[in-house]
């Protein structure tokens, strides 16, 4: 990992122009409304001092009165409004930000040119340079750029921008402030425009590839224009120098001819270098670099192809909040979760449901994940009553065009998806709004497929908008893939959002039951049930619309068409507490690995399907469960081995195996029913090992693995736990760079070292040395401490703590819970 750290700083060097500064320290915030504070003879001193970037709302104190929504969710099956909490995570996301910070300017550089950029700001920004009007952008998730030469004065300048966050403008937490990168570039008046340049590679074979560029340069004069690519390991693979005149604006299309190309994939992703540099006069006046891979995809009737090698999506949606870090981006946790994610299986992200921070992409590129950018979750039709449907006619096309064309270099991004569930559907798309947004795509990349996510596939199928995209996206619809493409025979599509079934980390409840017939569309098994807000870990339970993985496995096995699955979600996030939303949960209950970053039981189910490098061994539940001695409980195991054998105490449960379905039971008899439901059984011993009526007893499970000639291959093992002894300290990176985020995992054990599984108790935290605190969680939904304040309760034994490091040297990390005391200084600054 650390190696791909290294790897990330250097690409994102070589990817931006050799002018560019981050505006990330010495900025000055407050939300309250001064109304007008972007003069520079404003007195800011009593303002707090931040560093980009920031997300003022994550800071404060939860409370449901925050985001109370009286809404009607149509995919919840709901036909009337209804009062929601915790929908945006009930944090205080709404009102006024105001940011300032001083910028100098010499007299040389008002000889060039300046531009301000922005890779995200939550929401409606306004900026101003020496309190002068620079421009604004309403979209939250876009990144955006101005031109403010003309308004610089030489010495000192003030960048001052104005946020406003209304109610009711988000479905999920949006995050608050300047969440994302601000840099300043300054170039010659003679430069490659931003994002102006579009690398593809139209023709591959063994010996050569072609390499296309289409290349936008601004100024004046006549000048040489040298375009040289790089290998990853910076050697120079082909060069073309061109003499052009520019007047104004100048297009070029060149074509280079790389030999014995190395292609990017997903197991050897690798990269390539364009330099771009101008020359006037025989002096170089600018330079730009770009990313990009070889490879060539195709989308065809029976799947995907990457390379010419069929890929059959493994999937995730991913929000973009770090959940007790909020929406501020930090590229060490996004490449966190994306190597666990790895470690799962996951070979796409789907970034749901609004353009990813450009580091996220970066990543992606470097560990050979394919991506879909999508642009919006709202076209005219709004969902919220503050939503995009208020920019859509204004700002779509701009918004649209800006995403494509900073991420277009990206090798990892296959698709660009217009729409997410849209209102629409229900209305057969009156506006052809549809056509419209393929049409911009189109205008501007047509190496890659559009898509969207389609909620109604009836609707979305007879209105003809799932065939106007080039590749259909539809969620939670498994069973009906088969008529799908019985009726619809030229329609290529994937599951864009899958699963939907509930569970907390080393929760369990009983007794189990597996009553598909209570959890058909338009109910929610077991919601009621659990007052706690804990669902357990059977995959039995499921918001209306959802369902467990083993009936998307099922599908996805029977129809070898589809392209594959964007399971809902890779990691939990804050807001959409679905189906608890009466003032009781902040966050989601749908992914593998929680809000925190821990793995719950089903992440070891996807990795037994879609890790083929994983030998997996993993059975549930734990093994502390007093109030269950003497009766009957289901232990459930998944694993990638031929079969396996349950001990407990030493005695034999027998051994067993996975039972694949003969006829899968999940066929709906036809498309307008658009079944879901929940689990069976049956689903469940097809893609995991079951033993149903085991008697618990204190002590030891221990679940032993063969293979096909019964020879032992793998053995794991559960210990009741003891009385809680110690806190154990474990940080995930030994080392990292001056302000990075560093985690540590804090788990309770007995004397024994075996997990606290039932340890539910407060936390105290002290950071010191060369870091500060930053926050903490643990995993429960359900609990609404100040993510900010160095306080937490540990959930199910274990918690989670990051750290902002500041300078070099040693973090010093300290743990104390009642009697329980632990100190660690492991982690080292560089």
């Amino acid at each position: 990992m650390k190696h791909i750290i290294c790897l990330l700083v250097f690409l994102a060097t070589l990817n931006s122009t050799a002018q560019e500064t981050e505006l990330l320290k010495n900025w000055k915030f407050t939300n309250y409304d001064y109304g007008n504070a972007q003069g520079t003879d404003f007195n800011d001193d009593n303002w707090e001092s931040v560093t980009i970037p920031h997300d003022w709302a994550v800071q404060e104190d939860f409370n449901f009165t925050h985001d109370i929504q009286l809404t009607m969710v149509i995919q919840d099956g709901e036909t009337k409004p209804k009062y929601r909490t915790g929908r945006t995570g009930a944090l205080p996301y709404v009102g006024i930000g105001w940011y300032r910070t001083n910028y100098t300017v010499s007299e040389k550089d008002l000889e060039e040119k300046v531009q301000l950029l922005f890779d995200g700001a939550m929401s409606n920004a306004k900026v101003y340079v020496n309190g002068k009007y620079a421009g604004e952008r309403p979209f939250g998730y876009i990144s955006f750029h101005f031109d403010i030469t003309k308004l610089l004065n030489p010495g000192n300048n003030v960048i001052a921008v104005r946020l406003e966050n209304f109610s009711s403008q988000s479905r999920w937490y949006p995050g608050a402030g300047l969440y994302r990168k601000v840099s300043v570039i300054k170039t010659n008046k003679t430069h490659v425009k931003t994002w102006g340049t579009f690398v593809s590679t139209p023709q591959i074979t063994k010996k050569s590839a072609q390499v296309h560029l289409d290349l936008e340069i601004l100024g004046e004069g006549n000048c040489t224009v040298i375009n040289e690519i790089f290998n990853s390991e910076g050697v120079l693979v082909t060069k073309k120098s061109t003499e052009v005149n520019i007047n104004g604006e100048l297009k070029i299309s060149e074509d280079f001819t790389v030999k014995k190309p190395k292609l990017w994939n997903l197991k050897t992703p690798h990269l390539y270098q364009l330099k771009t540099s101008i020359l006037k006069e025989g002096k170089e006046i600018n330079t730009y670099s770009t990313t990009f891979g070889i490879r060539n995809i195709r989308f065809e009737l029976d799947g995907f192809y990457l390379n010419d090698e069929k890929v059959r999506f493994k999937g995730v949606n991913m929000h973009h909040d770090f959940g007790p870090v909020g929406a501020a981006f930090h590229k060490e946790l996004f490449l966190r979760q994306m190597m666990k994610m790895k470690e799962m299986g996951v070979n796409a992200i789907r970034f749901s449901h609004n353009p990813p921070a450009p580091e996220a992409l970066d990543i992606c590129d470097e560990l050979g994940i394919l991506a879909i950018d999508e642009a919006f979750d709202e076209w005219q039709i709004g969902k919220v009553l503050n939503g995009y449907s208020k920019h859509f006619d204004l700002w779509a096309e701009q918004d649209l065009t800006d995403m494509i064309l900073r991420d277009r270099n990206h090798p990892s991004i296959i698709m660009w998806s217009i729409g997410n569930e849209i209102m629409e559907q229900y209305k057969h798309d009156p506006n052809n709004i549809t056509e419209y947004l393929h049409k911009i795509v189109k205008s501007i990349d047509t190496t890659r497929a559009t898509t969207a996510g389609f909620n109604s596939a009836n609707n979305a199928l007879k209105s003809g908008m799932a065939a106007i995209v080039d590749v259909a996206g539809f969620n939670y619809k498994p069973g009906i893939y088969h008529k799908i493409r019985e009726i619809y025979p030229n329609l290529k599509f994937y599951g864009s959002e899958t699963g939907g079934s509930l569970s907390t980390r080393n929760s369990y409840k009983f007794p189990v039951t597996f009553d598909p017939a209570q959890s058909k569309r338009g109910t929610s098994l077991n919601t009621e049930l659990y007052e706690d807000g804990q669902p357990g870990n059977y995959e039995n339970t499921n918001v209306p619309w959802g369902y467990a993985p083993y009936k998307e496995f099922a599908s996805q096995d029977y129809n070898n068409f589809v392209y594959g699955e964007f399971v809902w979600t890779g990691y939990d996030y804050l807001g959409e507490p679905s189906p608890y939303h009466t003032a009781k949960s902040r966050s989601s209950y749908f992914a593998p690995v929680d809000m925190v970053g821990l793995e719950k039981d089903k992440f070891y189910l996807y990795q037994s399907e879609w890790n083929e490098d994983a030998d997996v061994l993993h059975f549930f539940p734990h093994w502390t469960l007093p109030a269950m001695e003497g009766k009957e409980i289901p232990v459930v195991c998944y694993t990638t081995y031929e079969k396996a054998e349950l001990f407990v105490n030493g005695k034999s449960y027998g051994i067993k195996t996975k039972i694949k379905p003969v006829i899968p039971e999940f066929l709906a008899e036809n498309i307008e029913k658009e079944a879901s439901g929940g689990t069976s059984m049956a689903q469940m011993k097809a893609y995991s090992i079951v033993w149903e009526n085991v008697i618990y007893e204190s002590g030891e499970a221990k679940i032993v693995a063969y293979n096909k000639k019964n020879k032992k291959v793998g053995e794991v093992s559960k210990i009741t736990a003891g009385t809680p002894y110690a806190i154990k300290i474990e940080p995930e990176l030994n080392a990292i760079k001056s302000g990075e985020v560093g985690v540590y995992v804090i788990s309770i054990v007995d004397e024994n070292g075996n997990l606290c599984p039932t340890f539910n108790e407060n936390m105290d935290i002290e950071v010191s040395g060369a870091a500060q605190f930053l926050a903490s969680g643990n995993g429960d939904p359900t609990n609404v401490q100040n993510l900010s304040k160095p306080q937490r309760k540990l959930f199910n034994g274990q918690a989670v703590i990051f750290v902002q490091s500041t300078k070099k040297g040693a973090i010093n990390m300290k743990t104390i819970s009642g009697d329980l005391k632990a100190t660690d200084n492991s982690i080292i600054v560089n």
